[in-house]
């Protein structure tokens, strides 16, 4: 049976997103909510309580909770699944058997990739050259300085392997995931997907996108997207940390990342980036981590 996995505040928007996938053309799947209150819910076949953390703790508790030899999906409780959405994704995976995390069509107001205004600025240097080989085939990839960039050409292509996985849309082979936990280091669970990729991409595996599965993402505001100034900020700010979590899977040439530093101006990348270093280099715990980006976030309208 299908898992589908929905993290939830519990909001009205979550009954358009059970009412689409009453609709749906694949119908053994079973509705996991993951919510930090109990919630009185139609259609729904378990919730799973969170007594503590960010997004980043609702994921694993997910990851916790997966079925063997099965595939899961992931889905927002603001978001409206196409009527084939479980079956596209079903489809896909058995096509692509080396593929263990995929992501379908997004449609909807988009979440911008901050780290990508370095990777033009510095484009065809060391520090953005694709973190190993396998990377050079990815139109959304890891850099050697640990970070998460897209080509020109992101999104043009039926199929691309790529980073650039949306949690909304969002589908696993489990049996590589069973055992694996992402690293609870934020507070808006940046690039939570793109860690699981890189997870998958350890094990030997590939990431992908693909036309199909579509998935309507209703509203601005959400853990990704904002137009709150201030709150941008902050969100450009956690994706130049990056680099520390993608340490926890693919080593970081600490020196180069430091030669890299020595080069920005001051201002928000550069400021991440040293966190993201200093964390490395010091090798500060999860929660560690996270404290000095709540100190930041809590200062953000004098600092950042």
């Amino acid at each position: 049976m299908v898992q589908i996995f929905i993290p939830t505040l519990g909001r009205e928007t979550i009954k358009d997103t059970l009412n689409a996938l009453k609709t749906q053309t694949f119908k053994d799947f079973e509705i996991i909510l993951i919510s930090k209150k109990e919630l009185n819910i139609n259609g729904v076949n378990k919730i799973i309580i969170q007594k503590e953390g960010y997004f980043e703790e609702a994921i694993n508790l997910a990851l916790e909770s997966l079925n063997p030899d099965d595939i899961a999906l992931f889905t927002d409780d603001d978001a409206i699944p196409s009527s084939k959405w479980i079956e596209d994704h079903l489809e896909f995976h058995e096509k692509n058997p080396s593929i263990y995390i995929a992501s379908g069509e997004v449609i909807g107001e988009k979440w911008k990739n901050y780290p990508n205004a370095l990777f033009q600025r510095y484009k065809n240097t060391k520090y953005m050259m694709p973190y190993n080989s396998k990377f050079s085939e990815y139109t959304g990839f890891l850099t050697k300085v640990g970070l998460s960039v897209d080509r020109d050409d992101l999104g043009t292509y039926e199929v691309e392997k790529s980073l650039a996985i949306a949690g909304v849309n969002m589908s696993l082979k489990t049996n590589f995931f069973l055992e694996y936990k992402i690293p609870t280091f934020s507070l808006r669970g940046s690039y939570n997907e793109s860690v699981l990729a890189l997870h998958g991409i350890y094990l030997g595996g590939d990431s992908a996108t693909f036309k199909g599965a579509k998935v309507y993402h209703k509203g601005n505001e959400s853990l990704s997207r904002t137009k709150d100034p201030h709150i941008e900020k902050y969100l450009c700010l956690e994706k130049h940390v990056f680099p520390y979590a993608v340490n926890t899977i693919f080593k970081i040439d600490t020196n180069l990342l430091d030669e890299f530093i020595s080069l920005l101006e001051e201002g928000i990348p550069k400021l991440g980036l040293s966190l993201a270093l200093k964390g490395i280099v010091n090798n500060y715990t999860f929660l560690q981590f996270r404290k000095e980006l709540l100190r930041l976030y809590e200062l953000r309208e004098a600092i950042l």
